[in-house]
């Protein structure tokens, strides 16, 4: 009984014990419900918070949390319910007066009560205490930020455990980037065994100065670094490498071009394949390059002390003096010396002094001397060829005349001069418009320009004023400006107006004329009618004239085009194939002019009738013209692009070359190397001069193809035997699918460099990673003439890159092969040559197919 009493008094006590310290106490103290509602609330409320407990009883907590902390709030009071205790949550609550309050919170759920006991600390102290720690970092960032030195830490293995300083603002890293980074992963190759020897070093010191190295910033450049290396490692404040670096970029750059510059001379002295040396003013050499001593043939040493003009024939010795001195009077002089040498004929040598000022003094003069005797000779093979050259320029029969890109006269041939009545002496090197103003503005503006802006070859006829001449002209685009061919047409204009006088005035006399009533029945026609169909009046009258001269190869259609047009009260013209009454077969044009009465209806039509079967066959004639026409532009324009690209290239090698060699040492390998090139660019233009002379070869037997009747199969078997060898190396298969009756009335040669060309394609071109295979078809057309169907499974080549270029002369599609872009231009041009087309398919490592179809008699399966 005792033992009871005793225990609830200790109880009481202790819960007023309790009960004083939660009353006295600074903090918030307050039980929640599982739900978020306050269910008990200490005194201290109203303090902290301004409301009296009752304020808060039955209310959720979160409605007194401020808006931006509510989710985390809610969220650590979850965790709370879930069994894990919250230390130290900080948000913020709403003061009864709207004031921010930041609380410090713990809490921890009860089980057996099924509450949460919650203590709530101002932590006003706190956020002070953190703002002023960010203040001072804020401070220590801003002088590390904004300063010119990197700071980092490194690990005894090198690896960054802190960046700061300049490091994001001079080698653009991320903030952390850095951090784990081993810093010899970051140097140039090149520094990294010097920097691990600095690190070897530091590891045994306290502090050093690592030499100059370069180090990658985040854009993959190379910046150089000058750094002090602090040992800390046993600092326990610190623990590691303390490394301040500063970039030297710009300084070390310009010692190392300074460096550069000193080397690059003394190597340009001495490595000049001319002979240099360097005088005083008495002409005494004080210094030879390894050349010049290789020519006198004595060591350096005996070389200085001695003039130049010891080395020389006496007869020169004044040249040299007097030059010498002009050069010590701050002139750059150069002078050629000849002199006859032994065995060697007249020998030529190019001289150049060169004045060396230091503080507007000339200290002395740099000699180099050039050997141009081989040179020369070279010099007058090439004006050789370049005459040659100009000799089938002016062989040309059209004029010609070349602009450059500033419009000015860059070549005229005498076919120009001729034709205009103008030297060239007056056009070269002047603008086309200064000297034919009145061109501005006009066709020949026009035209030239749109050639210019489009790249593609124009063709025109027009009056050149005041000359009063007509030309035909064309006008071919290139890289260096306009090339322009064109020929005097003025007599073959005039001819052609006075034709069209004289057509008028026969068709005013000849042409029918017939009238018809509004639905189209003829009413009345004259004579000329009657001659030009065998119709009388009384026959054609009341016929209706959209079907009356219809016979069977009359377009049905164009009578129905009549009778629909007649309702319209609109002139019209149409053409028609009628017949004669002898059955004869004429082309008619009939102009429809209707007349229209007061009431403003059609009453009548007029038709006047024009025999056209003349202007059919002429109009036949001339599309036939204008195919071989077309042929032979397209020729001359290959010629052109030969003559202003192909052509002019070794030229401009050869030239070049030429003027190149005049400044080397005949005994130089650079000089041996130059010869060689010069002989390839003169090959190259005989080359060229050749592929022209085939071309207009070709372009002349186009009109006189000789035929005969060819078997296919032979002149497939005479190419395959040909290339068995080179199949039989390269593992490559041909398929033929060619009837030994197969035969076509054709030019054999020209069938002959159809199979040849292509099947040297396909071996040229083969698929390195599978074995060759060529099929071969040929086969007779449903329309007559023979159809060659040609596969291969070769390398292929882009189509749409290659464009319009596929047939053209020069043109290769695959850089890796050695070859002169002959051969399909030699295919198409023979197919063509034969009347026939070409057709090409082609993809990038599929193989090529080309079709073919060539007119002509055949016979045979």
């Amino acid at each position: 009984m005792r033992s009871n009493k005793v225990e609830s008094t200790k109880v009481q006590w202790d819960q007023k014990v309790i009960e004083n310290i939660i009353g006295v106490s600074p903090d918030l103290l307050c039980v929640i419900d599982e739900v978020g509602n306050f269910i008990h609330v200490s005194a201290s409320s109203e303090e902290v918070l301004g409301y009296e407990p009752s304020e808060l009883l039955d209310k959720p907590f979160v409605d007194f949390v401020a808006p931006i902390d509510k989710a985390t709030a809610w969220e650590e009071f979850r965790r709370a319910i879930n069994g894990t205790p919250v230390r130290n949550h900080y948000n913020r609550y709403l003061h009864k007066s709207g004031a921010v309050v930041p609380l410090s919170w713990s809490a921890v759920w009860s089980e057996e009560e099924q509450v949460v006991y919650c203590m709530g600390r101002d932590a006003a102290d706190l956020v002070l205490a953190q703002q002023k720690l960010v203040q001072k970092e804020e401070f220590h960032s801003t002088l590390l930020q904004h300063g010119s030195d990197m700071l980092g830490l490194l690990n005894e293995a090198g690896e960054y455990i802190y960046v700061g300083g300049a490091v994001s603002r001079l080698l653009d890293y991320e903030p952390g980037q850095l951090l784990g980074c081993n810093v010899f992963d970051l140097i140039h190759p090149d520094d990294v065994p010097m920097a691990s020897e600095a690190l070897a070093l530091i590891l045994r010191s306290e502090v050093i100065q690592v030499p100059d190295f370069r180090f990658r910033t985040a854009n993959g450049e190379w910046r150089w670094i000058e750094a002090i290396v602090s040992n800390q490692l046993e600092n326990p404040a610190v623990k590691a490498l303390v490394v301040s670096s500063r970039d030297i970029t710009e300084r070390k750059e310009a010692l190392l071009k300074l460096e550069e510059s000193e080397r690059r001379f003394s190597s340009l002295f001495n490595n000049n394949p001319d002979n240099a040396t360097y005088e005083n003013r008495e002409g005494i050499i004080l210094d030879a390059n390894p050349m010049f001593l290789s020519c006198v043939g004595l060591p350096l040493e005996e070389v200085v002390t001695k003039k130049i003009t010891d080395f020389l024939p006496p007869e020169v010795e004044q040249l040299c003096t007097e030059n010498l001195e002009r050069s010590f009077q701050g002139e750059k002089v150069n002078f050629n010396i000849d002199f006859p040498k032994q065995n060697k004929g007249v020998v030529r040598f190019n001289v150049t002094k060169i004045p060396v000022m230091v503080k507007g003094e000339v200290i002395g003069v740099h000699s180099i001397a050039k050997d141009l005797t081989e040179v020369s000779a070279a010099q007058a093979i090439i004006q050789k060829q370049a005459e040659t050259l100009q000799t089938i320029f002016e062989s040309i029969t059209d004029a010609f005349f070349m602009l450059g890109n500033d419009w000015r006269f860059k070549l005229v041939n005498g076919e120009f001069e001729r034709v205009l009545g103008l030297s060239r002496d007056e056009c070269l090197g002047k603008t086309i418009w200064e000297v034919f103003p009145e061109l501005v503005n006009g066709s020949f503006y026009h035209h030239y320009k749109l050639a210019i802006s489009t790249g593609q070859a124009v063709k025109f006829e027009s009056l050149l004023q005041p000359s009063n001449i007509w030309l035909e002209v064309k006008a071919f685009p290139s890289e260096e400006g306009l090339s322009v061919y064109f020929s005097d047409i003025t007599e073959s204009v005039l001819a052609k107006q006075e034709r069209e006088k004289l057509s008028l005035v026969a068709s005013k006399i000849s042409n029918g004329v017939i009238i018809t009533d509004p639905k189209g029945q003829i009413e009345w026609v004259n004579n000329a009618f009657t001659r030009n169909t065998g119709y009388t009046f009384d026959e054609a009258k009341g016929q209706h004239l959209a079907t009356f001269l219809d016979g069977p190869e009359t377009d049905l259609e164009k009578g129905k085009e009549i009778t629909e047009k007649l309702t319209t009260g609109i002139p019209f013209n149409i053409m028609v194939l009628h017949y004669k009454k002898s059955g004869e077969k004429v082309w008619i044009s009939m102009d429809f002019t209707p007349i229209i009465s007061e009431l403003g209806q059609v009453s009548q039509h007029i038709v006047i009738q024009k025999d056209i079967t003349f202007r059919k066959a002429a109009e036949e004639r001339h599309l036939q013209m204008t195919r071989d026409l077309y042929r032979q532009n397209r020729d001359l324009q290959q010629f052109t692009y030969i003559v202003s690209h192909n052509l002019r290239a070794p030229v401009a090698n050869a030239m070049g070359l030429a003027d190149f060699l005049t400044k080397l040492d005949k005994h130089s390998e650079m000089y041996d190397k130059s010869l060689a090139h010069l002989k390839t660019s003169v090959f190259k233009l005989d080359t060229v001069l050749r592929d022209l002379n085939m071309i207009l070869s070709l372009r002349d037997q186009q009109d006189i193809l000789e035929r005969e009747l060819v078997s296919l199969a032979d002149v497939y078997e005479q190419v395959r035997q040909y290339f068995m060898e080179s199949l039989a190396h390269h593992k490559g298969e041909v398929v033929a699918y060619i009837s030994p009756d197969l035969k076509i009335n054709t030019n054999r040669a020209y069938i002959y460099s159809v199979f040849y060309n292509l099947l040297s394609n396909a071996i040229k071109y083969r698929a390195e990673a599978r074995s060759l295979r060529v099929e071969i078809k040929c086969q007779v057309c449903p329309a007559g003439g023979l159809r060659i169907d040609f596969c291969d499974n070769g390398s292929g080549f882009d189509m749409e890159k290659a464009g319009d270029n596929v047939f053209k002369l020069y043109k290769r599609f695959h850089n890796n092969k050695k070859g002169r872009g002959m051969g399909l231009f030699l295919v198409k041009t023979h197919v063509e040559s034969m009347g026939g087309t070409i057709q090409m398919k082609s993809k990038i490592n599929e193989g090529t197919q080309v079709e073919i179809h060539i007119p002509g008699e055949v016979s045979g399966n």
